[in-house]
């Protein structure tokens, strides 16, 4: 069975290059290639894509906004946002919405088959530059509530919501620190608990905001 991908964009050339790429694995499906935002929230409510592409800067509705909505209606709906441009606000927004992917839209030819695989798998996908740029960002001024939020982690937990902020999956925290996934995922939970924190990507979005 193909994985079924619903595309949009609101630049043609774009829009049939990226259908070209994906459509390059045999195991990938473009079923709908929408030109606004409106258009591709109507085929996914019908259609339910396995993963959906959108481009954030779109007429009519903008991917922000269909995501939200798509995640409203499919709360597990598989998102990958592509955008032109490097800007945190932005980022922390879509994952606050519960976006998986995000692509920047100059790497999408290299970066888009890596980002379809991660959210099929049920992880996150950040493109390698967007990483880069969210980690040269520092925050200089912490909440004194969260500063009492994070004294209640224990060294372990700090040093795995550190990596988190890093973009590591879980598998990949288990391997640098020699310990098992399951491990990982219960001091993630445990963390989760401590930080009060709900909601998918809430730990990774807590952990960049720390930065």
């Amino acid at each position: 069975m193909k994985t079924t991908i619903l595309i949009a964009d609101d630049h043609p050339i774009f829009l049939k290059g990226l259908q070209e790429v994906i459509e390059s694995e045999p195991a990938y499906e473009v079923i709908y290639a929408a030109k606004n935002g409106m258009e591709a929230l109507a085929i996914a409510r019908t259609q339910l894509p396995m993963v959906t592409i959108l481009d954030i800067d779109m007429p009519e509705m903008n991917g922000l906004a269909v995501s939200e909505e798509l995640i409203k209606l499919i709360p597990d709906a598989n998102i990958i946002l592509l955008t032109m441009h490097k800007a945190k606000d932005t980022f922390l927004r879509a994952l606050e919405i519960g976006v998986a992917g995000y692509v920047l839209k100059e790497n999408a030819v290299v970066d888009i088959i890596q980002a379809i695989e991660a959210v099929t798998n049920g992880n996150s996908y950040i493109s390698p530059e967007m990483s880069s740029f969210l980690l040269s960002q520092r925050r200089t001024n912490r909440n004194p509530t969260t500063e009492d939020l994070l004294s209640t982690l224990t060294p372990s937990e700090l040093k795995i919501l550190k990596l988190v902020g890093s973009y590591k999956s879980t598998k990949a925290i288990a391997e640098e620190l020699f310990i098992s996934e399951k491990t990982v995922s219960n001091h993630r939970m445990n963390i989760l608990r401590k930080l009060n924190l709900t909601g998918k990507n809430s730990l990774l979005r807590f952990a960049i905001e720390q930065r």
